[in-house]
């Protein structure tokens, strides 16, 4: 088989996430951009409420540049990439073992752990593609508007955050090997997600949690001090090992996993049908 073209194939399959994230991710920081003057203007002179200045982080407060964009993109844009990042990663094995084409796929003379390493680079890339949009966007923002942060910090931040969108492909790849279907796989990782977020927030703010929020990758994907200079580049690194450590989990389940033929979604309906009918018993008259 051709060099890395389940690579490539899995960069195709997760166009939605790569276009339709990139859509997203360009079109919401030329919008924050531009937005800026009038938002540095009504808040300048106003007081934020705490939890709305814990988002800005290292970056100081909300009226400055860096504090608006840590603030309103590099919080609002990578949770919602993170759901792409997921639905991304539970179709590396999971959607295609719904589809019924896994097992074409796994006919091939290939072994099943090249098969998730490879995956889990294309599902990179195409993630990466989503999140990097954004640069033009706020490039291109910055042309019409005076936001002062350099290109250079802007990038740093980027190559921050993708390691967190990596560390939740993933995991979504670990349980859609290891999970009976994709939905679980999805809700599943889509919960753990959700729980990180609202624990690496609330933790910012209860000191009781304070400890417990660096347990999260959102503490550890700080855009934040990029935006000021302080580029940590230790932080991105752990998130990686991380990511690593997943996507061999991820090959180490897959590898043992039982494929079923004619899609494993279909055959789950049947077999809780099935235990339904035995349940209830045999229908009287029947």
């Amino acid at each position: 088989m051709k060099r890395f073209v389940v690579a490539r194939k899995a960069f195709r399959d997760a166009r939605v996430t790569a276009i339709g994230g990139g859509i997203l991710s360009f079109s919401l920081a030329l919008m924050y951009v531009l937005l800026f003057p009038s938002i540095q203007e009504s808040f300048e002179e106003l007081e934020l409420p705490e939890y709305m200045e814990s988002f800005s982080g290292a970056a100081g407060s909300y009226s400055t540049p860096e504090g608006y964009l840590a603030t309103e993109f590099f919080t609002a844009v990578p949770i919602t990439l993170v759901i792409f990042a997921i639905v991304a990663g539970t179709a590396a094995t999971a959607g295609e073992e719904s589809a019924g084409t896994l097992e074409l796929l796994l006919a091939q003379p290939i072994r099943r752990r090249r098969v998730i390493i490879e995956k889990a680079g294309g599902i990179g890339a195409a993630v990466s593609v989503a999140l990097l949009a954004g640069l033009p966007g706020i490039y291109l923002g910055q042309v019409f508007v005076d936001l002062d942060v350099g290109p250079l910090r802007t990038l740093a931040a980027m190559m921050t955050t993708l390691p967190l969108l990596f560390v939740f492909a993933a995991l979504a790849m670990v349980l859609g090997a290891s999970l009976p279907t994709r939905a679980l796989a999805v809700a599943g990782a889509t919960a753990l997600a959700v729980i990180a977020y609202v624990v690496h927030t609330v933790g910012a703010l209860v000191d009781s949690l304070s400890e417990v929020r660096k347990l999260t990758p959102f503490y550890w994907s700080d855009a934040s001090r990029a935006l000021v200079g302080d580029f940590e580049v230790w932080r991105s690194v752990v998130l990686l090992t991380v990511s690593v450590a997943l996507v061999g989990l991820a090959a180490w389940a897959f590898e043992r996993r039982d494929v079923a033929g004619g899609g494993r979604e279909i055959r789950w309906r049947r077999w809780l049908r099935f235990r339904r009918t035995v349940s209830n018993g045999p229908t009287i008259g029947a």
